[in-house]
């Protein structure tokens, strides 16, 4: 087996900081998969140049935004092609610690000598414009086991992808990620996130405060995949009851919050509509 390989998802990235990115881990494992769904010609061709030279980076670029779900498929499919044991996932505006890999690697690990039938391990993911921590979490607890995590810096075990199977392309976007993490614990495996380890994330377009709250602020056209992909959760039998229960009652706030507090309140609307008329026929994949 070859160790670690990096799977990265990008999409007319902001090249400067990309690059930034990248040097923060191309030398912690010895591939770096970068599968790019750019639409724009210009930024795909500089893509192209900027990765040429490196031996260690191989381009896997579609011909058009294929989506997330799809996208990590592909580059997870090459690194289990190649032999790789193990895939650490990231976003293209993510960078990582510089012991970041072989921190995770001793994690998983430790957990595996345990007993533990380990789905994966990811850090605390924090907000780049807010640092609060996503999901709830909090610094120095150590290893905790959870129902779900981000994909950006999520190590997998190439093993474990046989088995529980890839990611749901029919998603696009939004939720990919937690599905799988359902769909481990269905098979009897259990995701976990080290509290030690940290890695900045951007939701969106960042936050805005609401009275007491921050309140990620999306794209308006991500309203459309996530109140659809909600809806498409809700009939899953392997998505546990209790964020069945607790997601309707926030993704019925949420509306509320967008029409009282967000800019663009009648193009958001309409992409939450259409995101539920379209979950009712069963319409998935890209908008």
């Amino acid at each position: 087996m070859n160790g670690v390989s990096i799977v990265v998802i990008t999409y007319n990235p902001d090249l400067v900081e990309f690059k930034a990115n990248l040097d923060s881990y191309i030398f912690q494992v010895p591939k770096v998969f970068i599968v790019d769904n750019s639409t724009d010609e210009e930024r795909r061709q500089a893509l192209a140049i900027l990765v040429a030279s490196d031996p260690r980076i191989e381009l896997l670029q579609q011909a058009g935004n294929v989506g997330i779900a799809r996208a990590q498929n592909i580059g997870i499919s090459r690194a289990i092609a190649d032999g790789f044991e193990f895939v650490l996932e990231m976003d293209q505006d993510s960078s990582l610690p510089s012991d970041y890999v072989s921190s995770i690697i001793v994690s998983y690990r430790d957990l595996h000598s345990e007993g533990a039938r380990v789905a994966g391990v990811g850090p605390l993911a924090v907000s780049t414009s807010t640092d609060q921590i996503y999901d709830g979490l909090s610094r120095g607890r150590g290893r905790i086991a959870v129902e779900y995590t981000l994909s950006s810096g999520f190590l997998i075990a190439t093993e474990v992808l046989k088995s529980v199977g890839l990611k749901r392309e029919e998603l696009f976007i939004d939720f990919v990620d937690w599905d799988w993490c359902w769909r481990a614990a269905q098979k009897g495996y259990r995701s976990f996130v080290d509290s030690k380890l940290e890695i900045n994330h951007m939701l969106g377009d960042g936050h805005i405060r609401v009275l007491y709250w921050w309140v990620g602020k999306p794209n308006p056209i991500r309203h459309y995949y996530q109140y659809r992909n909600f809806i498409f959760l809700l009939r899953q039998a392997y998505v546990p009851v209790k964020w069945k229960i607790r997601y309707s009652l926030i993704f019925s706030m949420k509306v509320v919050v967008y029409l009282a507090f967000f800019d663009q309140k009648k193009l958001r609307l309409g992409y939450v509509l259409r995101g539920l008329r379209d979950a009712c026929r069963g319409k998935m994949g890209a908008f």
